[in-house]
């Protein structure tokens, strides 16, 4: 699963959401939400649902196999952070664990300022 995978899914898998509300959640275009969803759908880890009152739009929502890789992958992550953390004393990784809170608090507010002010990032953005 590639870091971008990883991202829509766990929007996805945060509840059903209109594709365009997922790609401005995280802050990349349409089109490049586009390809990413390609590759989810592709492996049945998200399905697209039509919108009934509007034939262009779309809902996505995350399959239980989807769910099982994304688990998969978060446990991954964990895991490797893990190994990481067993480097340094009680302290330190609890310093290291605020950090990384803080870190994820800055990039979400940045994130949605950045929303605010431009809904539609550029083509091919990754911000």
């Amino acid at each position: 699963m590639t870091l971008p995978q990883y991202r829509i899914l766990s929007l996805v898998a945060g509840s059903p959401e209109r594709a365009g509300r997922i790609a401005s959640k995280a802050a990349v275009s349409r089109p490049s939400l586009s390809g990413i969803l390609d590759g989810l759908v592709k492996k049945r880890w998200v399905q697209r649902n039509e919108v009934d009152d509007d034939r262009r739009g779309v809902t996505l929502e995350i399959t239980p196999r989807g769910r099982d890789a994304l688990d998969r992958a978060t446990a991954s992550v964990n895991a490797r952070l893990e190994v990481v953390l067993a480097t340094v004393d009680g302290a330190e990784r609890q310093r290291a664990l605020d950090g990384l809170a803080a870190l994820g608090h800055a990039l979400e507010l940045h994130l949605t300022r950045d929303r605010a002010t431009d809904p539609e990032p550029a083509v091919g953005a990754a911000r």
